[in-house]
């Protein structure tokens, strides 16, 4: 049986997305830093990853490298 071809039109957008919540890092200005306050976790954020401090470069040069040509984030 023959295999199906799938063509995506053009002008298709390849990507990835974030979560403010957690690339921001140590945002007690949020509703997520106060549902983890309230003990709805076993954990808190802290720093996350960084996000803001310099990593989003190199993550969106990384998704560049794999042929991404959209990204979407939240910003809290």
């Amino acid at each position: 049986m023959p295999q199906a071809t799938y063509h995506f039109p053009r002008g298709f957008l390849w990507g990835t997305a974030t979560s403010s919540h957690q690339v921001e890092g140590n945002n007690a200005n949020n509703q997520w830093w106060k549902w983890e306050q309230d003990g709805h976790t076993d954990g808190t954020s802290g720093l996350a990853c960084d996000w803001w401090g310099g990593r989003w470069r190199e993550d969106f040069d990384r998704a560049a490298e794999g042929g991404q040509n959209s990204h979407r984030f939240s910003v809290e």
